[in-house]
């Protein structure tokens, strides 16, 4: 019974087997025929006949054209014609337009230097500054001038002598003690908010010389001098003044010595250069020149 069985079970399989391939093949040729025929021109051309005037081959007969062996020139697809370069057109000059640089486009002027304006002494200012005491002591010079001088003419010369006192960096005038030490040597306080010092130490009679703040605003608040602070004085004096000029030139020189020693500083002339024996004998020799000047344009 089991080799029959297998022997069945053999056949039924090769059956199977069979009907497949042939299935297969079937459906590889029905998929050949739906093909789309293609178009060959081989097959449309070898029973139509020759065209007229072409042989079986397609190739036409011979035509003589005119003008042949001469080449017609191809036409470029673009034609550029050359520009001719610009020539510079040169321009007369016109002298009339041309402009000469003034002094104020080509010169620096240079700033100068602050003036102390005894006007303004009231302003407040950021940082203290050594005041130009030449320029500013010449504007007090021409004002006690007129005051003290006013019979004489206006062209007369005048000449601002000065003397500085002043301190190292490290150091310091209080205010409190600046004014002691003025009163002292005979020192009022006065006009132009600064001190002067008369002809007589009770504060009467001209003024032989005067005393301000070397450093801006150049005065001195007489009101606040406990807040005062300063490392320089400036002390001056005009001619013509009252009295003797050499002898009013010693007494300056004289304060001045006594406050660089009492608050520690150094006397320097009006070029702000220690004083020398050399330095006071030049004013010397100023006073009499300016003394025999006068006598002259008398």
């Amino acid at each position: 019974m089991a080799s029959e069985l297998r022997l069945v079970l053999i056949i039924l399989g090769a059956l199977l087997l069979g009907g497949l391939f042939l299935h297969g093949l079937w459906t590889v040729r029905k998929n050949n025929n739906k093909t789309p025929h293609r178009y060959h021109p081989e097959e449309n051309t070898k029973d139509a006949p020759p065209a007229e005037g072409f042989d079986e081959l397609g190739v036409g007969s011979v035509r003589v054209v005119k003008g042949g062996g001469k080449k017609v020139p191809e036409k470029p697809r673009f034609t550029t014609t050359p520009r001719p370069e610009a020539k510079p057109q040169s321009r007369p000059i016109d002298l009339k337009r041309r402009t000469v640089p003034t002094e104020q486009d080509d010169l620096f002027t240079a700033p100068q230097d602050p003036v102390l304006n005894f006007s303004a002494f009231d302003e407040p200012q950021e940082a203290p500054t050594v005041a130009d005491t030449d320029a500013d002591y010449d504007q007090f010079a021409e004002t006690t001038e007129q005051d003290s001088l006013q019979d004489q003419s206006a062209t007369e010369p005048s000449e601002v002598l000065i003397l500085y006192v002043l301190l190292p960096e490290h150091k310091e005038i209080q205010g409190q003690e600046l004014l002691s030490a003025l009163t002292v040597l005979g020192f009022k306080y006065g006009e132009m908010d600064i001190f002067h010092r008369h002809q007589d130490s009770a504060g009467n009679g001209e003024v032989l010389f005067s005393l301000a703040n070397m450093f801006n605003p150049g005065t001195f608040d007489i009101h606040n001098m406990d807040q005062l602070t300063t490392r320089g004085l400036s002390l001056f004096m005009t001619l013509p003044g009252p009295g003797e000029p050499l002898q009013n030139f010693n007494v300056m020189n004289n304060a001045a010595k006594k406050l660089a020693e009492e608050f520690g500083g150094q006397v320097l002339d009006g070029q702000r250069s220690v004083l020398t024996v050399q330095t006071v004998r030049h004013y010397v020799e100023r006073i009499r020149e300016f003394q025999r000047q006068r006598l002259i344009r008398r």
